[in-house]
């Protein structure tokens, strides 16, 4: 069985110029004191975990989106997962 991942806590997304932003509020502003800068393949998969997928579904879209295999970006998905997951913002389901 996959394990899936899905967002945690209460968190905007904003572009800012070629960057994305990733800042916390409400009571996750109050247990996180940090502002999170993602790249534009970050802030993708970051988006994908909204709906509750597994890591291999997110390298399936996000090699349909940038015209790669799946196997190719899964090692990336893996650590934008992994450093998300550090920082309290996906949980596993």
């Amino acid at each position: 069985m996959e394990i899936k991942m899905t967002r945690k806590g209460d968190f905007v997304l904003r572009q800012i110029a070629d960057e994305y932003v990733l800042i916390p509020y409400g009571a996750t502003a109050e247990k996180m004191n940090q502002v999170l800068t993602l790249s534009e393949t970050a802030a993708f998969i970051y988006e994908q975990t909204g709906d509750a997928v597994s890591a291999k579904e997110i390298a399936k879209r996000l090699g349909k989106a940038y015209d790669m295999p799946a196997e190719e970006v899964q090692e990336d998905v893996n650590a934008v997962l992994q450093t998300l997951q550090n920082c309290g913002v996906p949980e596993r389901v």
